[in-house]
């Protein structure tokens, strides 16, 4: 917010001022006094969070004297406006309905001509709000960054999915003084975007302009307040350079401790948050608000990546130097840059970097960088190459790092351009016989000490995993896929092959279900070995295949799972894929507390470790799945569902409550007192019918209600009572438990059918035919 504590409008000249907001040209020489430097309220109060805006920004590093470097403040090229629309677009997805958003708005600009803070700029109607702030960035010198955030901080109009329009009419808070209302002159998007960043230009007194803007100066110490309540004192501050001074004049007040130490929360009486919420936005958006050096080795590197206009972007930290190798590093926004006097220096960023350091950066296997990322493979793919072996990235693969007899063996394939394809996995060893594997597109690549690095792929490799992977019968393979006469193949294994017939066949278990078996342990896992073969032509095109402890099913909808135990037997008692639940799509998980839940197609079973089982069917399993877990959670269903109630009803128990279901009002659950005093009434039969909502808590007192078809439940410490009917429409008519008398104490108690009275907190209800409902206060 432009703010400032020494100089009021009435001191400047108003025909400057009207040519800056009205339309006019601006030119040096009629401008002693500043027309865009109206003082302004201290307005900029604790940021809103919202999900657009991750607190990442360490406020410990904030420095009250150099907030943000001159390089990065008056950086115009650091966003086109592409960039800024898809940043405003990333902010707010999706826009209130009857609402006008940032990413949306739009506004008739001035063309303005030319002056000592900012170039021409050419008007036009119906211009973008991103248009609007990427042409004054390069009009006026100032980063499009730097306006995005003083949007934000000022207005939240980054993030608002519901903005007022109000909140554009003065959306950079230019123009608004301390002891008074905004002036209108400055009213609209357009004005206020240009004339702050006018007045970012004024503040340091450009030629042509007049020296008015001292106090702040850099290179100097000022004494700076902590609050615009002047009791709350000042520190000296050494001004370090005009970026920081431009955010003081504009919004003259440093955060002190616990401003800093709240993030974006509120500190204490003598706390403001202007300059701190600039600090934390840009840096949790763009990241840190400083520059520094970049030279030598890595100074080279950088300037192959493109600079600062590469995938780089400014440095974010100095060189740091000692790590091993003699190697140094530096940070950049977009990535990093290692440089050791044997590989010299090499950028990394991306996918690529994110898998080096999961490896352990330089002090793990793979060492530093020897390459730059190359992008010119195949499919789009890079590699980049390490002193330990390299990583390759693809969109559909992501990015890999082979080394070793395995990136050998891959090699000798050709690469990426082979029968293999990219890798989709990293190297993963631990297995039988201190073996690795590695996955690609089209294969496998694994290795022993024994048997040395070997390719399986297609039929092959979906055999070997039905024998039980190098664990099983055949163990490691010795050799690669050879032909010989009548089309018939083989690959040998350490303890036998596998032979692929003229019609293809190899395996015992294949394909998805081949893959779940081997996923659930394979011959190790609890589902053991296949007694039978696959049969194929289910509904649905489903496949099945039995196993000594259970069974797969398999269709294209739902994929491959198991089912065993209690749970098969509850899903054949329904039909298999044929009945209510249809296949399975999930497989058996239990919790730590030993509650046990599979998901099929139109609904789960469920149960405890050691059972029994119940389904639980279409109608119900969403509200389930939502209350199923947590405090005061429905738990594991109890009993069967069951139907034929009222008006085609079903209902179901669980371990923490009941579901009830209607063709009319869905499923909805209901647990403890309110499900007691539901009960009192009758259930579905009684005067409340069926439930209609949730339990919403959180009103007053901490109290709660359900909706049902004929009333409300509510629960207070006084208990949980029904209102229904004439009585409730006077509980509501007096403003619910939030009137004069608070909640029911009691069940409406009705002496003849034409007579009523219900008790509340601070009073009665009497409801006669005759006469209707009666409210008597206590």
């Amino acid at each position: 917010m432009h703010l400032r504590l020494r100089v009021t409008l009435r001191q400047f000249a108003n025909v400057a001022l009207a040519l800056l907001v009205v339309g006019g040209s601006l030119t040096a020489s009629p401008m002693p006094s500043v027309a865009a430097e109206a003082p302004m309220t201290a307005r900029t109060v604790v940021a809103s969070q919202s999900a657009s805006v991750r607190p990442m920004a360490d406020l410990s590093l904030f420095t009250p004297g150099n907030v943000i470097s001159d390089a990065i403040f008056f950086d115009r090229t650091a966003m086109t406006a592409d960039q800024i629309q898809q940043f405003l677009e990333a902010r707010v997805p999706r826009c209130a309905s009857g609402y006008t958003c940032l990413r949306d708005w739009r506004d008739t600009s001035r063309t303005t001509s030319a002056d000592a803070m900012c170039n021409a700029y050419q008007g036009a109607a119906d211009e973008r709000a991103s248009t609007i702030i990427y042409k004054v960035a390069q009009a006026c010198g100032i980063s499009p960054r730097v306006i995005l955030v003083t949007l934000q901080k000022e207005q939240s109009l980054v993030t608002d999915s519901q903005p007022y329009p109000s909140k554009f009419t003065i959306a950079m808070g230019q123009g608004c003084p301390d002891t008074a209302e905004c002036d209108s002159r400055y009213y609209g998007f357009f004005n206020q975007v240009y004339g702050a960043a006018w007045q970012f230009k004024r503040y340091a007194n450009p030629p042509g302009t007049s020296q008015y803007f001292t106090w702040y100066a850099p290179g100097k110490t000022w004494n700076i307040r902590y609050s615009v309540n002047a009791s709350c004192g000042t520190s000296p501050v050494r001004i370090e350079n005009q970026a920081t001074a431009n955010l003081y004049y504009y919004t003259p007040y440093q955060p002190n401790r616990a401003s800093l130490a709240a993030g974006y929360g509120r500190g204490d009486g003598c706390s403001e948050y202007g300059i701190r919420n600039f600090y934390q936005y840009f840096t949790d958006w763009f990241g840190s608000t400083r520059s520094f050096p970049v030279s030598g080795g890595i100074g080279d590197a950088y300037a192959r990546a493109g600079g600062a206009s590469g995938f780089l972007g400014l440095a974010t930290s100095a060189e740091t130097c000692g790590l091993t190798q003699g190697g140094c590093f530096q940070l950049f926004q977009g990535g990093q840059i290692h440089w050791t006097n044997a590989t010299g220096g090499h950028s990394t960023h991306g996918a690529i970097l994110q898998r080096w350091s999961d490896n352990g950066y330089e002090r793990g296997w793979m060492g530093f960088p020897t390459s730059d990322e190359n992008c010119t493979l195949v499919k789009s793919g890079c590699v980049q190459l390490f002193q330990g072996g390299q990583i390759h990235w693809t969109n559909a693969t992501g990015a890999q790092a082979t080394r070793g007899a395995i990136l050998e063996r891959w090699a000798a394939t050709g690469y990426e351009g082979g029968e293999l394809g990219y890798p989709t996995s990293s190297e993963s060893c631990g297995l039988v016989g201190s073996g690795c594997i590695q996955s690609f597109e089209n294969g496998q690549i694994i290795w022993s000490a024994a048997t040395g690095a070997r390719v399986l792929s297609g039929g092959y490799r979906q055999a070997w995993i039905a024998a039980g992977r190098e664990s099983g019968s055949l163990g490691y393979p010795t050799s690669d896929v050879a032909c010989g006469q009548a089309g018939a193949c083989q690959q040998k294994f350490e303890h036998g092959g596998l032979i692929r017939a003229a019609d293809g066949a190899i395996s015992v278990v294949s394909g998805p279900i081949g893959d779940a078996w081997s996923a659930a342990g394979g011959l190790d896992g609890d589902l053991g070995k296949p007694t039978s073969a696959q049969v194929c032509g289910l509904a649905r095109s489903g496949c099945f295949q039995y196993f000594a402890g259970g069974q797969i099913h398999w269709s294209p909808n739902s994929g491959a799972h198991a089912t065993r135990g209690a749970v098969k037997d509850v899903w054949g008692s329904l039909g298999w894929e044929n009945g209510s639940l249809g296949y399975p799509k999930g497989d058996l998980t239990c919790s730590s507390d030993a509650r046990c839940v599979q998901d099929f197609e139109r609904g789960a079973i469920a149960g405890p470790k050691a059972g029994p089982f119940f389904a639980v069917m279409a109608g119900m399993i969403d509200t389930w799945r939502v209350r199923s877990v947590g405090d005061g959670g429905l738990g594991i269903p109890t009993s069967k569902e069951t139907c034929g109630l009222a008006r085609g009803g079903c209902f179901q128990y669980f371990a923490g409550g009941q579901i009830h279901w209607s063709p009319t009002t869905g499923a909805w659950a209901t647990s403890g007192a309110v499900k007691d005093a539901w009960g009192a009434t009758g259930w579905e039969n009684g005067k409340l019918g069926y439930p209609t909502s949730e339990l919403v808590c959180g009103i007053r007192d901490g109290g709660c209600f359900q909706h049902f078809e004929g009333g409300d439940v509510h629960v207070s410490k006084a208990g949980a009572f029904p209102t229904w009917g004439a009585i409730r429409n006077a509980w509501a008519a007096s403003g619910w438990e939030n009137g004069d008398l608070g909640y029911p104490t009691g069940f409406e108690q009705c002496s003849s059918p034409s007579s009523c009275t219900q008790q509340f907190q601070r009073g009665t209800i009497s409801w006669t035919a005759q006469g209707g409902a009666v409210l008597r206060r206590a």
